[in-house]
């Protein structure tokens, strides 16, 4: 079945978002920056939107989840009720797509061409799937448990008659401290059907990808889920792949991304660029790291990387003891600018690594965290 054949008649209203769409059906939109980094805690109105296929209309009284596979005593459906009777806890955690936009100014990419706002920074509340598992019987003393996975398949369908799915290592799923949730709130409200309602997966310091929504199945297996999107689809390619027919040669050769990698972006101004008239400006933005790694430091520049500031950050999430951070970070600075110069800003994570500077293309677009890219028609417009 292709995308034109879907039926997206029963998807829900988006009139109430501040979006901008970047593709109509299946519905895919971002917020502005300067709205991006309005709140800490980003509200659904600026929440950016992912879907891969129609939005499905689910009813939390009927709905079940099915867990199966290694290691469980039992296949077990459970109900909204009986999910809702584990423990809650709630986690914050920024949910991260991709800045596709940067790699695809380079060379064409595929996939929808996002800008650099597809991720928000949210309370998600549920239980814990490790709770969940070990329940069943699910624990790290099974055989091979660091070679097993725990698959995730939703209800959407996407093109070609297939499900959206994905998959996790068991390892990280039964993490004390990985935080991987059955979350049926978002930023303490119900889920929204936008946003997976009546219950998905959210998996901190992974790429979006990883996070299912509209939870159908989750299966203990000894290899990867064998989903479309785990197999051939958020992996970086090599930069020689520049067709489908070219990567059908490495899509097995590869692994699926799990951790994202560290970045930060400015979203005031807009445009990246000064607009004057006074020669120093203050610039706002964004920061994070994958894997509960929190920033250490945000460098800002207002001539192309000649010279630096240092940043203020704004990261409650890194306050306490906490053995892992999933939020971001946000940041100001007041620099000093030149005319028709980029202004930039690169992070600096709690492990040291550092954002770099050019883009490193790849066939899908992922991954892209390199300095801002600003057209250069731009520029030469640029009234400073």
């Amino acid at each position: 079945m292709s995308q034109s054949q879907l039926d997206y008649s029963h998807d829900p209203s988006h009139e109430s978002y501040d979006l901008i769409v970047r593709n109509d059906a299946p519905f895919n939109a971002e917020p502005t920056p300067p709205d991006l980094v309005k709140h800490y805690i980003t509200p659904e109105k600026y929440f950016f939107c992912r879907n891969h296929g129609p939005i499905p209309l689910l009813d939390e009284n009927e709905h079940t989840v099915e867990v199966r596979g290694i290691g469980c005593k039992e296949v077990k459906r459970l109900s909204l009720k009986e999910i809702k009777d584990y423990e809650k806890v709630s986690v914050m955690m920024v949910m991260e797509g991709n800045r596709r936009d940067g790699l695809h100014r380079v060379k064409h990419t595929k996939g929808v061409i996002w800008g650099p706002c597809a991720l928000g920074n949210a309370v998600y509340s549920g239980c814990r799937l490790k709770d969940v598992l070990e329940s069943l019987g699910v624990t790290s003393k099974l055989d091979n448990f660091s070679k097993l996975h725990v698959a995730f398949e939703s209800v959407e369908q996407c093109e070609e008659d297939r499900c959206y799915g994905s998959s996790i290592p068991l390892a990280k799923a039964l993490d004390e401290f990985g935080d991987v949730l059955l979350a049926y709130e978002m930023n303490y409200k119900p889920l929204t059907r936008d946003h997976g309602y009546p219950i998905r997966v959210v998996v901190p310091g992974y790429i979006g990808a990883r996070s299912v929504k509209f939870l159908k199945s989750i299966v203990i297996q000894d290899q990867e889920s064998s989903s479309f999107f785990q197999q051939r689809d958020y992996k970086i390619l090599p930069e020689s792949i520049n067709t489908e027919e070219q990567a059908n040669a490495y899509w097995t050769r590869l692994p699926a991304i799990g951790e994202y990698n560290v970045q930060s972006y400015v979203c005031i101004p807009a445009d990246g660029v000064h607009s004057g008239p006074r020669p120093s400006e203050q610039v706002q933005g964004y920061a994070l790291s994958g894997g509960g790694r929190f920033i250490q430091r945000v460098d800002v520049s207002g001539d192309d990387g000649k010279t630096w500031v240092t940043a203020q950050l704004y990261q409650p999430a890194a306050e306490g003891n906490s053995v892992h951070v999933w939020g971001w970070c946000l940041w100001t600075a007041t620099i000093e600018t030149k005319r028709n110069v980029r202004i930039v800003s690169r992070a600096v994570d709690s492990a040291g690594n550092i954002q770099q500077e050019y883009p490193i293309w790849n066939y899908r677009g992922v991954m892209n965290n390199s300095w801002r890219t600003v057209e250069s028609n731009r520029l030469e417009q640029a009234n400073i």
